[in-house]
């Protein structure tokens, strides 16, 4: 906790005609009467990297609310989410299993100090499969953060195959075996799927205790075809949102080198990708780990033509 508040927010509104944002109101608390309402220049993606008062509000828990206007005159859905204010330094934590509240334990941390819960979480009661830990910060007046859950599995032994699926056809999986050491190359086997869009990709990996990890969901981006590359066809983007690796699978009718960039959202182009030689069906891996956080256009380039597919990176 710290003595103010923070809220980086990435509003990218999809409303209705694909209108510009042109502002963007935000409340506590459910205090909708008391919203501050500001007026930005119109631009098809806002981002808010700025400290918003919070001096008025208590010690503790609160609310934040955030809506943006488009040049309708129309609201997007309220993003909402839980913060604390306070004026004290970070001096503890606890943390406890499964939601048991006997298992709770509690330590002392400073305030630049992080927890290790690998290490700390006792592994030796805990069933070989799904487990959740949650952990909560206590501040020098006492206060504790909100609550942070997340779902894992107890050691389970050398991994020895994955099963993935697309969407919700979990009957439709695919299974294969992999070493412990191997790596499973999924842009070159996903299916493709019958429908243009987004789908969610899901893959989880199998123990020789015969017990399965956490499974691992992403979205990805499929298009059958793009009327400005005649000959290019099942495209498919993966992941979206990407972290460190983008990857991109399709196939070309007949031999053509294709020139791959990276567009910030006013189209200027921030990351040059090498040039693609390909025929049948093929896929590439690139690095963007350079990039910041945001939204992205990767711009495919042909000899008759050009289209953008907008990416997120993590």
């Amino acid at each position: 906790m710290e003595r103010s508040i923070l809220f980086p927010a990435l509003l990218a509104a999809t409303l209705a005609q694909a209108q510009d944002i042109n502002g963007y109101r935000y409340w506590y608390d459910d205090a909708v009467s008391a919203a501050v309402t500001t007026t930005v220049a119109a631009t098809p993606e806002l981002v808010l990297n700025s400290a918003l008062p919070t001096g008025s509000l208590a010690p503790g828990f609160h609310r934040f609310s955030m809506q943006a206007r488009d040049t309708d005159g129309k609201w997007s859905v309220p993003y909402t989410t839980w913060f604390t204010r306070s004026s004290t330094t970070v001096n503890g934590y606890r943390y406890w299993l499964n939601d048991d509240p006997a298992t709770v334990v509690t330590g002392t941390l400073s305030a630049a100090g992080t927890v290790d819960l690998n290490s700390a979480v006792a592994m030796g009661s805990l069933t070989r499969h799904y487990n959740l830990v949650t952990i909560q910060f206590r501040e020098s007046d006492g206060l504790f953060s909100p609550p942070i859950t997340k779902a894992f599995v107890r050691g389970t032994g050398e991994v020895n195959g994955y099963e993935y699926w697309i969407d919700d056809a979990i009957a439709d999986r695919i299974t294969n075996a992999i070493s412990p050491a191997g790596v499973a190359d999924l842009i070159a086997d996903l299916p493709v799927p019958t429908t243009e869009g987004d789908h969610v990709f899901t893959i989880r990996f199998s123990s020789v205790k015969g017990t399965w990890s956490v499974p691992l969901s992403s979205t990805f981006n499929y298009v059958v075809g793009i009327e400005e590359l005649p000959g290019i066809s099942d495209l498919l983007l993966f992941p979206n949102p990407a972290t460190d690796q983008l990857g991109l699978r399709l196939t070309s009718d007949a031999s053509r080198t294709l020139q791959l960039d990276v567009l910030d959202v006013a189209g200027q182009q921030v990351l040059a990708l090498d040039a693609w030689a390909v025929q049948g069906s093929g896929w590439r891996n690139w690095d963007i780990s350079g990039l910041t956080r945001g939204t992205y256009l990767l711009r495919i380039s042909a000899e008759h033509g050009s289209s953008n597919i907008r990416f997120i990176k993590q």
